[in-house]
């Protein structure tokens, strides 16, 4: 996922590049670019979230000072929270989507069901690296006995 996300963005620096100098100095419009660019933006950006959640990148707030058990707990119930974002991610992203399929693009060949298609895929992306934190945490969790501290 993080190369594909590496892709898509490498892709958009490179079509506003090329927008920008055929428009500047060749006086070639380049009707495609803006909507490819914004393709590739919009995928780059919900699945960077996506992975940035896996690594838990996120702006975090701590409640508690990070080497307290009580941290871990914070976080495990910060996952728990998070999955109702994410239930709205997938079950309206893919409503949003299924609307985009009766809708064509303006300069590409496909509808702009491809521009909302990011928002549910990253979150089922989301919600797998999720439950995949909760796991984690909750072992951690259990495993401390009240005289260790835990460090993330």
């Amino acid at each position: 996922m993080t190369y594909v996300s590496v892709l898509l963005l490498a892709a958009f620096i490179i079509v506003v590049f090329v927008k920008v100098i055929a428009r500047n100095y060749f006086d070639i419009p380049m009707v495609w670019a803006d909507e490819f660019s914004l393709l590739c933006f919009l995928w780059t950006v919900f699945l960077g979230a996506a992975i940035a959640l896996r690594h838990k990148k996120h702006f975090i707030v701590d409640l508690a000072p990070s080497k307290l058990r009580l941290n871990l707990g914070f976080d495990i119930f910060s996952h728990i929270i998070v999955l109702s974002f994410i239930y709205v991610m997938i079950v309206y992203g893919y409503q949003f989507t299924l609307s985009g399929f009766s809708r064509a693009s303006n300069a590409l060949p496909f509808t702009v069901a491809y521009f909302f298609a990011p928002i549910p895929i990253s979150g089922v992306a989301m919600l797998l690296f999720t439950i995949e934190l909760i796991g984690r945490d909750t072992k951690r969790f259990l495993k401390l006995n009240r005289k260790e501290v835990y460090v993330d």
